[in-house]
C-alpha cells in the first residue's frame, strides 16, 4: 500500500511538471499577418504552408532574404531582419510568391499625463506631487496586431530598487491591445517621495520580455519632499532630432544673382546591439496521458 502511495505521488508530480513546462501554442501566420522580431514558435499556415524563405524587395530588387527551415516552428531573429521592416514576400521553393507578411520590431514608448484629463503631459507641465498621474503606453505595431501582449510599468527609485507598485496600485500585466493604452491605475509623486525613473517593459510574450528593448524613461527629480505642491521637473530622454536646413543668401552687386546651395546637417543614427534569442522549448512526450490514467486507477483501487 505504501509503494502505491509513493507511485501515485510521483505520477502527480510528473503531471504537474508537464503543465508548467509545456510551451505556449504556436501563433499562426497567414497572408497579411504581422509578425515581430524576437517572436518564436511561429507557424505558417494556409497559403503560406509551403514557404521556404522571406524576401524583402525594393524596386524589384531583393535586399534581404530569411530562410524558413520549418514553416511550423519559425523563430524571427533580429540578426536576420536587420533594418528591413515593413512588407516582406513569402516565397516557396519554386520562387512563387505566396503572399505578404509584415515584419516590425516590438517598439514601446511612454508618456505620463494628468489622470483627471488624460492628456496633459508632464513634458509640458511638469509634475505636482499632490496630483494623480497615469501612464500612456504607445505600441503602434504590437497593439493592433492581436498578439495579446502585456506590459509592466516600472518605478525605479534613486536607490536602484524597482517595483510595479505605486500609490496602492499594481502597474503590472497591462494589456496592450491597441496602438495607445492609458493605464487605469494612477499614482501621486508624493507617495513615491523620492527621485524616481519610470519606464515600461514587455511582460508577455516571454520572448519580448527577454529580448525586446524597454521604453523611453521619464525621471521625476523630487527636490523637496516636505513641501506639498512641489513642482518636479521633467527629465526628457535623449531623442533623435533633425537639424533644420540653413539657407545663406548673398547679394552680389551685378545684374546676375548667384543662388547659394543649402546645407543639411545629418543626424547620426544610433546603433543597437542584437541579443541572441534563447532556444525554443520542446513539448514533453505524449506519454504523460497514460501516466495520468494509471494514477487514476491506483486511486480507484485504494
Amino acid at each position: 500500500m505504501k509503494s502505491k502511495h509513493i507511485l501515485l505521488i510521483l505520477l502527480i508530480g510528473i503531471l504537474a511538471v508537464s503543465l508548467i513546462a509545456s510551451p505556449a501554442a504556436a501563433r499562426d501566420v497567414t497572408p497579411g499577418s504581422t509578425i515581430f522580431v524576437y517572436e518564436d514558435g511561429l507557424a505558417f499556415t494556409g497559403g503560406l504552408s509551403t514557404i521556404t524563405q522571406l524576401q524583402y524587395t525594393q524596386n524589384n530588387n531583393v535586399l534581404n532574404t530569411i530562410p524558413v527551415q520549418d514553416p511550423s516552428n519559425f523563430n524571427l531573429l533580429a540578426a536576420s531582419v536587420g533594418g528591413y521592416t515593413g512588407s516582406w514576400n513569402a516565397v516557396d521553393a519554386s520562387g512563387t510568391q505566396l503572399g505578404i507578411v509584415m515584419i516590425y520590431y516590438p517598439e514601446l514608448s511612454i508618456d505620463i499625463v494628468l489622470a483627471k484629463d488624460g492628456y496633459s503631459s508632464v513634458q509640458e507641465y511638469g509634475f505636482v506631487d499632490t496630483e494623480y498621474y497615469k501612464v500612456k503606453i504607445n505600441a503602434p505595431q504590437v497593439g493592433p496586431s492581436g498578439v495579446g501582449a502585456t506590459a509592466n510599468v516600472v518605478f525605479k527609485g534613486i536607490d536602484g530598487a524597482e517595483t510595479t507598485y505605486a500609490s496602492g496600485s499594481n502597474f503590472a500585466n497591462i494589456p496592450i491591445d491597441s496602438a495607445q493604452v492609458l493605464t487605469t491605475q494612477a499614482f501621486r509623486p508624493e507617495d513615491l517621495r523620492q527621485t524616481t525613473t519610470i519606464y515600461a517593459e514587455w511582460n508577455t510574450p516571454a520572448s519580448f520580455h527577454n529580448y525586446a528593448p524597454k521604453s523611453n524613461s521619464i525621471t521625476m527629480n523630487y527636490d523637496d519632499v516636505g513641501n506639498s505642491g512641489t513642482h518636479i521637473t521633467f527629465n526628457p530622454t535623449v531623442t533623435k532630432t533633425i537639424a533644420p536646413v540653413t539657407t545663406v543668401r548673398t547679394t552680389i552687386p551685378t545684374t546676375v544673382r548667384t543662388p547659394v546651395p543649402t546645407t543639411e546637417i545629418p543626424t547620426p543614427i544610433p546603433t543597437t546591439e542584437t541579443p541572441t534569442p534563447a532556444p525554443t522549448q520542446s513539448p514533453l512526450p505524449l506519454v504523460l496521458a497514460p501516466l495520468a490514467v494509471l494514477a487514476g486507477a491506483l486511486l480507484l483501487r485504494k
